[in-house]
């Protein structure tokens, strides 16, 4: 299994309440990519340092194939195109096995 995690921090041009926005598309998304095992997404809880990321994805795959299915992903590109690179400060993302 392969579990892949991004980390984002908005930009000051992010409209107010977007997690909701991204939420939703992201799920609409993942339900359409068949490698997709399981997928949580979501704004930081705020209970811990300020410093922490805005918003976090978590997705697992069987494989490393899987994974690279999504990442390659048509829908997948245009969704990061439209709806998280005009907002991004930094990103961060990590792939474990398990």
């Amino acid at each position: 299994m392969l579990q892949h995690v991004v980390a984002i921090t908005w930009n000051d041009q992010v409209p107010e309440n977007y997690a909701e926005v991204v939420t939703k598309v992201l799920k609409d998304m993942v339900s359409k990519i068949p490698s997709v095992r399981d997928y949580h997404c979501g704004p930081d809880l705020g209970v811990s340092a300020a410093t922490n990321a805005n918003y976090l994805i978590a997705a697992t795959f069987d494989d490393v194939a899987g994974w690279r299915a999504y990442d390659e992903d048509p829908l997948h590109n245009e969704i990061r195109a439209k709806y998280f690179k005009p907002y991004i400060a930094s990103r961060a993302a990590s792939q474990i096995s398990f």
